[in-house]
């Protein structure tokens, strides 16, 4: 078999522009196919992240759609509505609540630089929510404080004990968050009043997080909530997941058609190539055959050239998709904003390497089965006379 392989390699070589230009074109399928996977795959697994790291089993934001309000939450924004801080004092005394966090939130987009800087005001309440929070530095002591998530300092390029100018006030830095590896990184906390000041949202909040004393109770919590108040919305984090998934499970029709269409593409441009070759070898195949190659042979020698090229094309997609990883990503953020930057969306996967790789080579050998079988039906005479 060694030696067929040798051969059918050999084959190729003699047309490099033809086989590498198929090659190509089934290693830009197999990119297509690596990324798109491994984006489903890691999106769900960055938003489940996200989510579990509120702390909370319930969401609370003001009337309006609910999930435009959570991604704002999740990933930081402006958003024009707002709930009343007494809100927030109504839902505390609600039966079946062990914690809540009323959040302000709001952002200052620099267009020049195309950063977006996300401040949230929080108290003490909120970072009861956050059990996986380590800080560098001290919680806030007065007014005039600021905590950096990591990010969001080594962007600043400040330490603790820096100050920072926000807008007329100067802020010291008392803390820098460790590593979360969710979207708090990227965020600027301050005292809650601190914000409402700021940026003139008096006595307002964006959100209100809710973690309750017993999960299995959290239907009649919901349901006393929403009776609490008509511009209020109130929805359980795991209700927004299932609505999330659902529409993350929508895309797969979407991705399902590019990947048909760019696998279509490389199969035709393979069908094609090998028929050409075929065509073009007849009188080789006819002679091959009158000095005694089997039918077996010739189909064994084309479907392995069909094969080849197939399996090289898959190899260099897989290589091109996680090269060109990070500016696969860098393009999929900047189409979805929302998208979740708690991991990464296109990275190493074995599973997904084996996986696109032999889909790569069963391709070949689905192209391939029609070209080898015309080859093989070749009539050594009739091809011998024919050219």
């Amino acid at each position: 078999m060694k030696e067929w392989f040798g051969l059918a390699a050999k084959n190729l070589l003699r047309r490099p522009s033809r086989s590498l230009l198929t090659t190509l074109g089934v290693a830009i399928a197999i990119t297509v196919l690596y990324s798109l996977i491994q984006f489903q795959a890691n999106y769900e697994k960055g938003l489940k992240q996200e989510l579990g790291a509120l702390g909370a089993h319930i969401m609370i934001v003001p009337k309006g759609c609910p999930y435009e309000a959570a991604t704002i939450v999740l990933h930081g924004g402006k958003w024009p509505r707002y709930m009343h801080e007494s809100v927030l004092e109504k839902i505390k005394q609600t039966p079946g609540i062990a914690q809540t966090a009323g959040i302000i939130m709001d952002a200052i987009l620099d267009f020049q630089n195309n950063q977006n800087r996300i401040f949230m005001g929080i108290d003490p309440d909120y970072l009861r929510l956050k059990d996986n929070w380590q800080i560098n530095g001290s919680w806030f002591t007065g007014d005039n404080q600021i905590i950096l998530g990591e990010s969001a300092a080594k962007l600043e390029g400040l330490k603790i004990g820096d100050l920072y100018q926000l807008k007329e006030q100067r802020l010291q830095v008392v803390g820098i968050l460790k590593a979360t590896h969710t979207q708090d990184d990227s965020f600027y906390f301050l005292p809650k009043k601190t914000l409402q000041q700021l940026f003139e949202l008096h006595e307002k909040l964006v959100v209100v997080l809710v973690k309750l004393e017993d999960i299995e109770k959290a239907d009649e919590v919901v349901a006393s909530l929403r009776a609490m108040d008509n511009n209020i919305n109130v929805f359980p984090l795991s209700e927004l997941l299932s609505t999330a998934n659902n529409l993350v499970q929508s895309t797969k029709i979407f991705v399902t058609v590019i990947v048909i269409i760019a696998i279509a593409i490389g199969a035709i441009g393979v069908l094609n190539t090998i028929l050409m070759a075929v065509y073009e070898r007849t009188k080789e195949i006819g002679m091959m055959k009158a000095a005694g190659a089997s039918r077996f042979d010739i189909f064994k020698l084309i479907w392995l050239e069909t094969i080849i090229v197939c399996a090289v094309g898959g190899f260099t997609g897989v290589t091109l998709a996680v090269s060109f990883s990070k500016l696969i990503e860098a393009f999929v953020r900047n189409t979805l904003p929302y998208a979740a930057k708690s991991s990464s969306l296109i990275g190493f996967s074995v599973e997904t390497v084996f996986l696109s790789i032999g889909f790569s080579i069963i391709l070949g050998m689905l192209a391939g089965w029609y070209p080898a079988f015309r080859a093989a039906s070749v009539k050594p005479m009739e091809a011998i006379r024919s050219q």
